[in-house]
C-alpha cells in the first residue's frame, strides 16, 4: 500500500503507535504477538516502525490477538500519552 497524502501518513503513525502500545499493555513480546496473529516477529517489528501497512485481514488478526477491535488500532485517542510511551521505550 502506498501512502499518498498527509492523512495517510498520520493514520499510519497512529497505527504504529497503537500496535506497540497495545502490545506492551497486554504484556506481549513481538514474538508472542506474531505467534498469536499467525505472522512473524519481523512483520510485527516492521509494522511498529511504519515500514508498511497491513492488509485488512491481517489488521483483524492482529487486533484479535490483542483482544481488541480492529478500529482501535486506528483511533487517535490519547495519542499524546502513547507518543510519550513510545519515546520512553527508546525507539523511534
Amino acid at each position: 500500500m502506498y501512502l499518498t497524502t498527509v492523512e495517510d501518513y498520520i493514520v499510519q503513525e497512529v497505527f504504529c503507535i497503537n500496535i506497540k502500545w497495545y502490545r506492551f499493555s497486554k504484556g506481549l513480546s513481538q514474538e508472542k504477538l506474531a505467534e498469536l496473529s499467525n505472522t512473524t516477529p519481523k512483520y510485527i517489528s516492521d509494522l511498529e516502525r511504519g515500514k508498511f501497512c497491513p492488509s485488512f485481514t491481517k489488521l483483524q488478526e492482529i487486533a484479535k490477538a490483542l483482544d481488541i477491535e480492529a478500529y482501535e488500532l486506528l483511533k487517535p485517542d490519547h495519542i499524546d500519552d502513547k507518543i510519550k510511551f513510545k519515546r520512553i521505550d527508546g525507539k523511534r
